[in-house]
């Protein structure tokens, strides 16, 4: 016979989320200071407009500052290849998932 409590799968599945919400979060940290770094600096102002906020689906990484956009299409010396792109050739899963 075969048989098992409800709670305990309830149990795991919490867990299993709460270890998926942990790696995002890293991941996150992890573009976060990335795209930090990868961005121009003259007065620090669009460094310093990185954030990162949680949503539904996880995290979002998004800067407001009003000339960013120009930054991303490369009217700086410093980015010429702008922010995302090698933001995301640089970024990497934690290590747990890297196996």
């Amino acid at each position: 016979m075969l048989s098992f409590k409800a709670t305990d799968v309830a149990k795991t599945m919490r867990s299993l989320k709460r270890g998926q919400d942990a790696l995002l979060s890293e991941f996150a940290d992890d573009v976060l200071k990335k795209a930090k770094a990868n961005t121009p600096i003259l007065t620090g102002k669009a460094r310093r407009g990185w954030r990162k906020r949680r949503s539904r689906q996880g995290f979002n990484i998004d800067n407001r500052t009003p000339y960013i956009e120009r930054l991303e299409n490369g009217f700086s010396k410093q980015a010429p290849r702008g922010i995302i792109k090698p933001t995301v050739a640089q970024a990497r899963l934690p290590r747990r998932l890297n196996r």
